[in-house]
């Protein structure tokens, strides 16, 4: 970002005012010293669900944690240092944390350096919480990298995938995490996943559908080892997808809610006080803007409960193309197409849930051909997906082609599975996508989709062949991979964007190995994909999942 900031700018930064859930306050622009009277490390009273950060500004970061052991109003000190050892200290500040809040703590601190990493602790009755690492956006830059994952369901395996991200020797480090949605899932015991053979049963046994149910659930998750050591590294910038609140959930409504669980609208507003209060996000509007200074403009959007239109039935439903139907909902529609044609940032992500491309559906008979074995869960196409509101999806083309906005790059999450591709507009004139090749048109956009921490995707014997002949009738598809938990990184620069693929071999044990498995790249201006063919970088690791 050059200096001074422009306009749009300097009015997104003014626009993030501190709601009454999160307090605020300035950090000291350089060190202060603070006599520390003697305090004990815990992990395991007070600060058991660890700590966290979020939402990294040039000037601020949100800094988390939740105190245990407590009944009443409860006073909290809030350290942040430059180094490590907390020697030199910028800010020390003093909050409380009440059961109105579930005894979370969260605040927003202001002031900061950019392009700086700092170092917090929390502290209570004279113990501290473990070192937290975080670190601010900066005004200018040349390189960014982040961690891209989604889909962690407790009760299906451990977090190896989280535990890989921490391996920086193998995977490096990164400016911050982006989790896009499934933090956690509502479901009772063996309901999705038997956590039992693991002793990973989620809490509470049952579905959960109220906000006692949803604080425990997140509690639940935040006490395991490799989530919290993954928060305490990195900040994350984060959106939920449906199983924040419940499966195929919409603005009216959810697939997974079901008579005798309680009015809907209820239900989800528990959801989301509980996720507001357990997350380290800045409460208000959950799309929102994060910038790289001139490198890169980060959109976060929420395509499931701000205005989501229920899910059509089926493929043929003339109500799926509906003109006035909407995944986004006109605020936030609005909000991103004015964004998108007013940035001037070398490149656009959309950070969001369901996959964007078109996926034009794989033939029965040609699978048959394949000795593909047939199901209905392969053959059906997803009306959950932007497939199911194509009018929604052709408004956000016509804007990058009339606007000839170039290097936008959708990051998607919820499907549990590894997809690269190449997006082109809807075919309403019948050009395909080699037609489209042949006539010199260029992509509009490039999709990286990541696959899950631990939902299931495909199984053998079908995962494998399948991923080889989807791209023979999606050739605008460069990589299908159907089965493997993992995370993305993507780099980028000026010059270029680059997905890696990583994962691990195994969930069901502390044991694992994780490696890169594919590659893609998008060189600025051209919005094609090519693949990096120098892969097979891989380590080993043990670690313990409970401790």
């Amino acid at each position: 970002m050059t200096t001074p900031i422009n306009n749009a700018r300097r009015q997104f930064f003014k626009s993030l005012g501190l709601t009454a859930s999160v307090v605020g306050f300035q950090a000291s622009a350089s060190p202060f010293n603070v006599i520390n009277t003697p305090y004990k490390l815990d992990n395991e009273r007070y600060f058991k669900h660890g700590v966290a950060s979020g939402d990294p500004l040039p000037n601020a970061v949100i800094l988390w944690t939740r105190v245990s052991a407590v009944d009443a109003e409860t006073p909290v000190t809030l350290y942040v240092a430059k180094d490590e050892a907390m020697t030199s200290l910028v800010l020390k500040k003093n909050v409380t944390t009440t059961e109105q809040r579930d005894y979370t703590v969260k605040v927003d601190v202001t002031g900061l350096t950019p392009d700086t990493t700092y170092y917090y602790q929390f502290e209570v009755n004279s113990f501290r919480s473990r070192t937290g690492t975080t670190k601010t956006a900066p005004l200018q830059a040349n390189h960014a990298r982040f961690a891209v994952v989604s889909c962690s369901n407790y009760p299906e395996g451990f977090f190896n995938v989280y535990h890989a991200l921490t391996n920086t020797n193998a995977v490096g480090s990164v400016d911050a995490v982006l989790h896009l949605g499934d933090y956690l899932y509502e479901y009772a015991e063996d309901e999705y996943g038997d956590g039992s053979r693991l002793g990973r049963a989620p809490l509470p046994d049952k579905e959960i559908t109220t906000l006692s149910d949803y604080r425990t659930r997140h509690a639940q998750y935040k006490t395991d080892p490799d989530l919290a050591l993954l928060h305490a590294s990195y900040p994350f910038i984060t959106v939920w997808d449906d199983h924040e609140i419940t499966n195929d959930a919409h603005r009216t409504g959810a697939e997974n809610h079901n008579e005798g669980e309680g009015d809907y609208q209820l239900r989800k507003s528990y959801a989301i006080k509980a996720y507001y209060e357990w997350m380290p996000i800045r409460e208000g509007s959950i799309y929102r803007h994060f910038a790289w200074g001139e490198l890169l403009d980060l959109y976060m959007l929420d395509t499931r409960i701000e205005g989501r239109d229920a899910q059509v039935d089926t493929p043929v439903a003339a109500e799926r193309y509906d003109t006035n139907r909407t995944l986004l909902g006109n605020a936030q529609e609005r909000w991103l197409l004015d964004n998108l044609s007013t940035s001037t940032a070398s490149w656009r992500f959309l950070g969001q849930q369901v996959m964007f491309g078109q996926f034009k559906g794989i033939n029965a008979p040609n699978l048959e051909a394949a000795g593909i074995p047939l199901t209905k869960d392969i053959i059906a196409l997803n009306m959950d997906q932007w497939d199911g509101y194509p009018e929604a999806r052709q408004r956000i083309l016509d804007v990058i082609k009339a606007y000839r906005i170039e290097n936008t790059v959708v990051l998607t999450g919820d499907i549990h599975t590894s997809w690269g591709m190449e997006i082109f507009e809807d075919s309403s004139n019948g050009y395909t996508y080699n037609d489209r090749i042949r006539l010199g048109e260029q992509p509009l956009a490039v999709e990286f989709v990541t696959p899950s921490v631990t939902s299931p995707g495909l199984s053998d014997p079908v995962a494998d062949p399948l991923a080889t002949f989807i791209p023979t009738m999606n050739p605008h598809m460069k990589y299908v991979e159907l089965k493997s938990h993992g995370f993305m990184i993507v780099d980028v620069t000026h010059q270029k964007v680059t997905c890696d693929w990583w994962y691990v071999d195994t969930i069901e044990s502390a044991k694992y190995k994780a490696f890169l498995a594919k590659s893609l790249y998008t060189i600025n201006g051209s919005q094609r994909l090519s693949e990096h063919k120098s892969i097979g970088i891989a380590f080993d690791y043990t670690h313990n999942p409970l401790k």
